[in-house]
């Protein structure tokens, strides 16, 4: 028999918790620091349609310089608001990537080791899933793929916005994506935006453009997000949900739903 009752999702992203309360975040701001995100979050997990959730997804930057510390405070404030087994998480680039400068190596695989060990570290205290793509089935109505959209391995502060699905990740969203064909409603998560418009097109739909830079370091590489928008039509994806942007949107591309939560 089919559930009629709703099944509410709660889409988070980009908290930026720190290790102690009075941490500033990294990001510069004009005047003084950006502090606060701790127990800004603290209030959010008490609103009501948090609590009367179903199942609460966050896109990523979890944390704001991927530090265990702030890890810890985010499943802690998770535990206390009795969230943890609804709770859901794919890493951002802040939880995953170096914000600093790295010396040039021949192969970037000693660092992408390195910051992927570090958000796995984060990710095991909720007990998460730690392989991308996963997938969670909570109702018989419901599919959601976490991928992992992360630049591992960058080496500047100025590359570590970038994100990138890999070719066997795509490959493997396609096994589940068919595995999990009967699903009506199938929604794939992921942290870096899968499209934003060209400045033409933003200007038309009376939206503020991104520059071609903002363009080029805040979504995915075109050929990675062509595919993925391909598996979705493919496979009757309804919906894509991310972050990174800071900034709420919810539109259609390719006749698929795309909503972005804001910071």
């Amino acid at each position: 028999m089919t559930n009629n009752k709703p099944f509410k999702i709660i889409h988070l992203s980009d908290l930026h918790l720190t290790k102690t309360d009075n941490t500033s975040r990294s990001e510069p701001k004009l005047f003084g620091a950006l502090k606060g995100m701790n127990a800004a979050f603290r209030q959010i997990v008490k609103d009501t349609a948090v609590q009367n959730s179903d199942m609460v997804i966050v896109t990523g930057d979890v944390t704001d310089r991927g530090d265990i510390e702030s890890w810890r405070i985010f499943w802690d404030i998770i535990k206390n608001a009795g969230l943890t087994k609804r709770t859901h998480v794919i890493p951002g680039n802040h939880d995953v990537c170096c914000l600093g400068a790295r010396l040039p190596r021949f192969s970037g695989k000693g660092y992408a080791d390195k910051d992927l060990k570090k958000v796995i570290s984060g990710l095991s205290i909720g007990r998460q899933s730690i392989k991308f793509p996963w997938v969670k089935v909570l109702d018989e109505r419901v599919a959601v793929f976490g991928m992992n959209s992360n630049n591992l391995g960058n080496y500047t502060a100025l590359d570590n916005a970038i994100g990138e699905l890999s070719y066997y990740q795509l490959l493997s969203l396609a096994d589940k994506l068919r595995k999990y064909r009967d699903v009506p409603v199938k929604i794939i998560a992921l942290h870096h935006s899968p499209n934003i418009p060209e400045i033409k097109t933003a200007k038309k739909r009376g939206q503020k453009p991104l520059s071609n830079f903002e363009r080029l370091t805040l979504q995915i590489p075109e050929g990675h997000r062509h595919g993925l928008r391909l598996l979705c039509v493919t496979h009757r994806v309804r919906l894509i949900i991310h972050g990174h942007l800071h900034m709420s949107e919810d539109r259609r591309v390719n006749g698929i739903r795309i909503i972005g939560a804001p910071a």
